[in-house]
């Protein structure tokens, strides 16, 4: 099969960086607004936690009628699914996700590809190591089997993990972490927390890491962040080293490595996953779609409905500073 000329090439990659661009300015923009309107609104600090609930919901959407097309393919065909691709984007535009999705976003994750590029595949990196490859389940399929070994389990957990924690714990709680130390503190940890997440993806591009264990220590890593972040939300609006500039440094900081660390993370499990197959694709797209709605749901009662998370008031010193 002959190559594409050139200036197909160039005119694809054109129109898809110009879609990329579209997609992620409308998302990033209104989420970069929220240092301003957090505290006109009636939800106040707890926006951010309705934000990614809605958001999950949204993306939930396109999951279902992707796992529906796959489980039933004869009447898969016969679902609406302009419609419902429709409502959910439409949540997606009113209602942004915080940008750290894997490169491409969740619909990447669910894409199929052409059986020829399937037979054109180098070994796959999900392969088990020779010591781990007994005791699996044999299936005629070799991708399959490669799905169902305890290395992509362990990916596709990582991966979970990770969305549940960037896409839904830690934006639920970014104001109440970031606003004691002030309005810049905040539109600087929602700035620069965006950029790293492309930094990360770039780098990924250059320097690969495939070690499970690897991966799993820069978890560690990331949550290390996420937990000090976590630490400050519960202690608003009165955590340390409130009203100094080592605070705002400190919280700015830990946002941009933890978003950092974890986006590198999820580019290398997706990297992985996606020597898998149509199998792994699908896998790897509920893995993040579930993570988000789960780790989005599970911080709406605290944030929202149990004020587990206390806001500060303005001109209103509230730690007798």
């Amino acid at each position: 099969m002959a190559a594409p000329p050139l200036c197909r090439l160039v005119l694809t990659h054109l129109l898809v960086a110009l879609f990329g661009m579209g997609a992620w300015a409308a998302v990033n923009g209104i989420w970069v607004e929220l240092p301003v309107v957090v505290k006109e609104l009636p939800e106040g600090w707890s926006l951010p936690s309705y934000l990614s609930v809605l958001v999950a919901l949204g993306n939930l959407g396109l999951l279902l009628v992707t796992l529906w097309r796959r489980l039933a393919p004869g009447k898969g065909e016969r679902v609406p699914i302009q419609v419902v691709q429709g409502l959910s984007m439409g949540l997606l535009l009113l209602l942004p996700s915080p940008p750290s999705v894997p490169s491409g976003g969740p619909s990447t994750s669910l894409r199929v590809r052409t059986p020829g590029a399937e037979e054109e595949e180098e070994a796959s990196p999900l392969q088990e190591p020779p010591g781990q490859a007994a005791g699996t389940t044999s299936s005629s399929d070799p991708k399959a089997h490669q799905l169902f070994s305890a290395r992509s389990a362990c990916l596709l957990g990582l991966l979970a993990v990770t969305n549940a924690l960037t896409n839904g714990v830690l934006p639920a709680v970014q104001s109440f972490s970031c606003l004691p130390y002030g309005h810049l503190a905040y539109h600087l940890a929602v700035v620069l927390g965006s950029s790293a997440n492309p930094l990360a993806c770039f780098l990924a591009m250059a320097v690969l890491c495939r070690s499970l264990v690897g991966l799993c220590g820069l978890s560690l890593l990331g949550m290390l962040f996420a937990t000090y972040l976590m630490t400050l939300a519960v202690l608003s609006p009165c955590p340390p080293l409130v009203g100094t500039s080592a605070g705002v440094v400190l919280v700015v900081l830990s946002w941009v490595l933890c978003a950092g660390v974890f986006s590198y993370v999820k580019v290398a499990v997706s990297s992985m996953l996606h020597g898998g197959g149509r199998p792994a694709l699908l896998a790897a797209g509920v893995a993040i779609q579930m993570g988000s709605l789960l780790g989005a749901i599970a911080m709406f009662p605290p944030t929202s409905i149990y004020h587990v998370f206390h806001s500060g008031e303005d001109c209103v010193d509230l730690c007798g500073s």
